[in-house]
């Protein structure tokens, strides 16, 4: 029976899982199983990268990122409100004519 080598202390870089995924965009289809993504990086010596985000993983604890998050999201559904309005009007602006 073989012994499995002593696990190195890793950084947790992302944890991610992504549900079953079923998209139907005016005829094409995608279809996607469920995903686990788990990244950590292994410090020591050679592994500069692993190195590099074990000192920088820990930068943004405390940070609240969901108010971050939700900024951007909402910039980004106000661009996307705008870009359809603009092709609903044929992409012309609104101009108003003043009577004579």
């Amino acid at each position: 029976m073989s012994e499995e080598p002593p696990e190195q202390d890793v950084c947790p870089i992302l944890d991610l899982t992504l549900g079953p995924l079923d998209l139907d965009l005016l005829g094409l289809r995608v279809q996607l199983s469920q995903i686990d993504l788990d990244i950590t990086a292994e410090p020591g010596p050679g592994n500069l990268l692993g190195n590099l985000l074990c000192a920088i993983a820990g930068l943004l604890d405390g940070v609240d990122l969901s108010g971050i998050l939700n900024d951007l999201l909402q910039q980004l559904i106000d661009a996307l409100i705008g870009l359809i309005r603009g092709i609903g009007d044929g992409g012309e602006e609104d101009t108003e004519v003043a009577p004579a």
